[in-house]
């Protein structure tokens, strides 16, 4: 017989408050600075269950809250291997991000009273590499005439790439994954 690992329970230090709301359980994953990390809803089980927060599975000793309760676990942990495959995906596409946005922040600065910004998030609904480039004042038109001139993919979805620019002048850029790939490979043959 195979031998199998158990399942992955809490890490040290995280906890699940479960607290009950009209008709359902609401199981919150809190990690161990206090973030809450994933959410769900049971059916409430027993009525009146005082609110509560357990550190490990064992003390949920409704079966079918439990199973929710690992569910949740087991859903952070996906979600969290996801978003390291994509950001292992984007740092071998472009393996020199950090090079590209000194230029790309030194080349849209255009002056001490400016500031430009660049950085790489992640996308809570997708799981995906997120660039922001931000540009305030006069670092702005240059950002602008950048992106202008950038040619788009044609494979990716136009709402992947946003341009705001309020009415101060400053201006927020940002690329989903598939469209910060391209454009910070396209600017690496610009400069």
């Amino acid at each position: 017989m195979p031998h199998t690992s158990p399942p992955p329970s809490l890490p040290g230090g995280w906890s699940i408050y479960l607290r009950t709301a009209l008709n359902l359980t609401i199981l919150t994953l809190i990690d161990s600075d206090g973030k809450h990390r994933e959410i769900g809803f049971n059916p409430l089980s027993s009525p009146g269950a005082p609110d509560r927060t357990v550190t490990t599975l064992e003390e949920i000793t409704e079966p079918e809250l439990r199973v929710k309760a690992q569910t949740l676990i087991d859903t952070h942990h996906q979600r969290t291997a996801t978003a390291r495959v994509n950001c292992e995906a984007f740092n071998t596409a472009v393996s020199d991000l950090s090079q590209l946005l000194n230029q790309l922040t030194s080349t849209a600065s255009s002056g001490e009273s400016s500031l430009t910004r660049a950085r790489v998030t992640i996308n809570d609904d997708t799981l995906t590499a997120v660039l922001t480039l931000t540009a305030t004042g006069p670092a702005a038109a240059p950002l602008l005439d950048l992106t202008a001139r950038w040619p788009r993919p044609t494979e990716a979805p136009d709402d992947g790439a946003t341009q705001e620019l309020d009415p101060h002048g400053n201006l927020t850029v940002c690329l989903d994954q598939t469209h910060a790939e391209h454009f910070l490979t396209w600017y690496r043959t610009q400069v």
